[in-house]
């Protein structure tokens, strides 16, 4: 007499069936014992190179130009010391001038950016201004009003 199996759900397997099952069954519960090495945290690392190539145009540079004047009146100053520093700390100045005879000044071949201008004369007279704005080729003019020290 030949027995069937009968599934859980009612129908009858063969033998076939059923050892194929079995074999299964048995390749599976080998794979899930092995040990294997997973990364949960991969990392990816991505680079680009970038190539920069600076030419000596003395047309993108910018420039500042002014005068200097005592606060209140018309009258020129010469000789006033003007410090240029990048950006508004006052710390390491990037170019250091004086003003001419008739009280001008000129600093040329700047690059772009944010600068702060300080000028001292005579000890008892300073100024200060921040945030002059300096864009490709542009010429700036900053009129210096130095007044007296409190």
């Amino acid at each position: 007499m030949e027995t069937q199996k009968v599934s859980p759900d009612g129908r009858s397997k063969d033998e076939k069936t059923i050892r194929l099952e079995k074999d299964s069954i048995q390749y599976n519960a080998q794979d899930m014992e092995q040990h294997q090495r997973l990364d949960f945290n991969p990392s990816q690392s991505n680079t680009q190179n970038l190539n920069i190539f600076i030419k000596n145009n003395h047309d993108l540079s910018g420039k500042i130009t002014g005068v200097t004047c005592l606060e209140g009146s018309t009258e020129r100053v010469a000789n006033a010391e003007i410090l240029l520093y990048f950006g508004t700390e006052c710390k390491n100045p990037v170019y250091k001038t004086t003003s001419d005879a008739n009280g001008n000044f000129r600093i040329e071949e700047l690059p772009p950016g944010y600068y702060t201008i300080c000028s001292k004369y005579d000890g008892d007279y300073w100024y200060r201004s921040y945030y002059i704005k300096v864009l490709p080729g542009q010429k700036v003019f900053e009129s210096i009003r130095l007044r007296k020290a409190d």
